[in-house]
């Protein structure tokens, strides 16, 4: 780890040298070009705005008055046309003829830029003569050591407060912390307590130079700019380390090590230490009269020096981005193609937005720097925090809680709605007035409104998912709880519960519902007219419902049968020429499982008749044949027996409604008494019953003495009859009934015998 820290001061060092270097050589390449192209624009290069001014005043004087008011109310009905019309309409011609136009100044601008490159090294001077100029002897040294001290005292008033509000880096819990929650309530709480030491700096600083020290107006100017500067610099350390925590490895939301999070803050650092002071070296310098075409040259230096340095610190840690962007997502999604692509997109898009800072500098009086700046920082921050979110997600996934994985993937899109509202805000774009502007505006306008639909959507279809899935999983725990298994009944078996049939279909219908708002909604916000969609959905949709009438017959019927509640999940039905139990539904049919194994696929639409084996009780009815001089009293002695033996069964027991019983003699037929037995059990329970009962009566009746009926054949042959008038089929006949041929072929044999006697 001290390798690689050396290597991060060694890369930092190396960075600030090119910084600087960078600086210093584009000052002398400009200084050193040819006077040429000075002399070409030389009376142009030293007007200043001053005289610009005086030209502007001498021309209004030499108008009357009537023709100051012409113009003065010219251009105010110009202001009053331009706030009241609504977007401008789209004209080619129009557009060709602006931008020849921008062109032909942008143009007129850089050629006096250019022409003002020789005059730039003679800035640091002039402005240094006119700071110190109209001075008392030593009134500049007594203005760095009143600023010293200023300093000085508000440092020395917040490292008298800093072991109040801050501790150590090494004396807080090590320990990984996993909750996205704590770490950003730790280093927010980190943050804040930096910043109100900062305030203290600034304040303390403040009130010191402004209270005890007498000083000029460029003094307290150039006090407040670099205090300023001293500031932003210092609020940008509190938020990287925020952000990168690089002695906080517990509490990092990127995924760097340490030394990677070093170098990542320490290269940031530079790059706005840098821009911050030489900006407001840059503001000081036109508050100096250091004025004109030399003023922009200078201020443009700086800007791209400073955008190089941003540049240049995405580019050596694109590395590092992506990792963290892409999070463990596997090599060839879309998020790690992302990845690659970001750190290289960020470095373009912030090479374009300063370019067009650039532009709107030479074509316009007023020049977003702030919200340029804004949206640089957001964009370098906000991969991060997506990838931080989509981590979260994935652990939660992985653990099965469903409710933080949701807020997770919705913290995403929050953050993307937060984003859009925050980039309107910094470029003056006004939610509330929107519809007055052009088409910029109406870009900006929809943006906002899709990304609050699919933020307000989302959460929605989120919360209504979540519900659904642990209702779901609760009915089905508690259904596989109480030991049900439709694969083991052959006919019937207790079904899940109404809600549980029809979950699966409100959280099919609740998503096409929010999907057709949210198409409708975003064709709007994109300024869609949606009432021909509508009228003509209406008259698809009519056309639909002539041309295919089995199809709504199916799905009406489908929707009263759930109404009417005639089957549910699981349960065993029967509609006349299939059979089996209910394992899907959807909106058009159902599908059944045989007890065999087979799948059917009904529509609804083609049910006359619909049997359920799973509602409520069954009642199955048992038959025993037994010899018929059985004691019938005996025989339901026994079986009230064994029903009270059954209901005390530790697996079969419970499934009784009723027990186990004897009717009575049900018929008598050729071979004995059939003596009826019954039970009423839970649906689907009935034939486990059974098969016991079977067993029971079995033991039972072997314990008793008691045979059950077997069909027997008597044959009679009188004895004056020879045994060889019999003819040989008859014999034969006989002794294979004897030996066990089957009842049919016993019954035949007799048949055949009785005829022959």
């Amino acid at each position: 780890m001290t390798g690689a820290l050396t290597k991060v001061r060694k890369i930092d060092l190396r960075s600030l040298a090119v910084a600087f270097a960078l600086f210093a050589s584009v000052l002398v390449s400009v200084s050193t070009v040819t006077p040429v192209l000075a002399q070409n624009s030389n009376q142009n290069s030293n007007q200043t705005a001053a005289e610009k001014q005086a030209e502007a005043e001498a021309l209004i004087s030499r108008l009357s008055d009537r023709e100051v008011r012409e113009l003065l109310v010219g251009r105010l009905a110009e202001a009053e046309a331009r706030e009241t019309r609504g977007p401008e309409e789209f004209n080619p011609a129009v557009i060709i003829y602006r931008l020849q136009r921008d062109m032909g100044l942008i143009s007129e601008e850089v050629q006096h830029i250019f022409a003002a490159v020789v005059d730039l090294p003679a800035i640091f001077p002039a402005a240094w003569a006119r700071f110190s100029a109209d001075r008392k002897d030593g009134g500049l040294i007594w203005f760095f050591a009143t600023m010293t001290i200023a300093f000085g005292l508000g440092f020395l008033a917040e490292s008298a407060l800093r072991p109040v509000l801050m501790t150590r880096p090494g004396q807080g819990p090590q320990e990984l912390v996993e909750s996205t929650r704590r770490k950003v309530l730790t280093l927010g709480g980190v943050l804040l307590r930096r910043l109100l030491l900062l305030g203290v700096f600034v304040g303390v600083a403040t009130a010191v130079f402004v209270v005890f020290f007498d000083t000029t107006q460029k003094d307290r100017i150039a006090f407040f700019f670099y205090l300023t500067a001293t500031g932003v610099f210092r609020v940008s350390i509190a938020m990287s380390q925020a952000f990168h925590a690089p002695k906080r490895g517990n509490l990092r939301l990127p995924l760097y090590d340490d030394g990677e999070a070093a170098y990542m803050h320490r290269t940031f650092l530079i790059t706005v230490g840098f821009g911050a002071f030489a900006f407001f070296t840059c503001a000081l310098f036109g508050t100096l009269g250091i004025l004109g075409y030399v003023h922009e040259l200078f201020l443009i230096l700086v800007g791209t020096t400073t955008v190089s340095l941003l540049i240049y610190t995405i580019i050596s840690g694109r590395s590092l981005i992506r990792k963290d962007i892409q999070s463990g997502a596997p090599p060839e999604s879309p998020r790690a193609r992302f990845a690659r692509a970001w750190p290289w997109i960020f470095a373009v898009f912030t090479g374009f937005l300063w370019v067009g800072i650039v532009v709107r500098e030479l074509l316009y009086d007023f020049v977003p720097y702030g919200a340029a700046l804004f949206t640089i920082g957001l964009f370098a921050v906000i991969p991060s925090l997506d990838a931080l979110f989509y981590r979260d997600a994935a652990r939660f996934e992985a653990a099965a809680d469903d409710v933080r994985a949701a807020l997770a993937r919705a913290a995403r899109l929050t953050l993307l709605v937060v984003v859009t509202v925050s980039l309107a805000s910094a470029w003056r774009i006004n939610p509330l007035t929107m519809s007055d502007g052009g088409y910029a505006t109406l870009l900006a306008e929809a943006a906002m409104q899709v990304a609050a639909t699919l933020l307000v959507a989302y959460g929605i279809w989120q919360a209504v998912r979540i519900y659904i899935d642990r209702k779901i999983a609760e009915e089905d725990a508690e259904f596989a709880a109480q030991g049900h298994d439709p694969g083991e009944a052959e006919i019937g078996g207790t079904g899940m519960s109404r809600m549980r049939t029809l979950f699966p279909l409100f959280k099919r219908s609740v998503q096409m519902v929010l999907g057709i708002i949210v198409i409708m909604i975003l064709l709007s916000s994109l300024g869609v007219d949606i009432a021909p969609i509508l009228a003509g959905a209406g008259v698809v949709g009519l056309a639909i419902g002539f041309g295919s009438q089995t199809l709504v017959r199916d799905i009406v019927s489908g929707a009263f049968f759930l109404i009417d509640d005639a089957f549910r999940l699981g349960e065993y039905i029967d509609v006349g020429s299939v059979q089996g139990t209910v394992e899907k539904i959807s909106l058009r049919s159902f599908r059944l499982r045989h007890h065999r194994g087979a799948i059917h696929t009904v529509p609804f639409g083609t049910i006359d008749t619909l049997t359920n084996y799973s509602r409520d009780w069954v009642i199955m009815k048992l038959k025993f044949r037994v010899p018929f001089d059985t004691d019938v009293r005996a025989v339901k002695k026994i079986f009230k027996k064994i029903g009270a033996e059954l209901l005390e069964h530790p697996e079969i027991g419970e499934d009784f409604l009723q027990p186990f019983k004897s009717q009575g003699v049900f018929e008598v037929d050729d071979y004995g008494l059939v003596i009826r037995a019954k039970f009423t059990a839970k649906p689907g329970r009935q034939f486990m019953i059974r098969k016991e009962a079977y067993i029971a009566v079995q033991e039972a009746f072997a314990a008793n003495g008691i045979e059950f009926a077997r069909p027997e054949i008597k044959v009679t042959v009188e004895d004056e009859q020879d045994d060889d008038d019999i003819p040989a089929t008859t014999h034969e006949k006989v002794r294979a009934a004897a030996a066990g041929g089957g009842t049919r072929l016993i019954s035949h044999t007799a048949a055949d015998a009785a005829e022959k006697v």
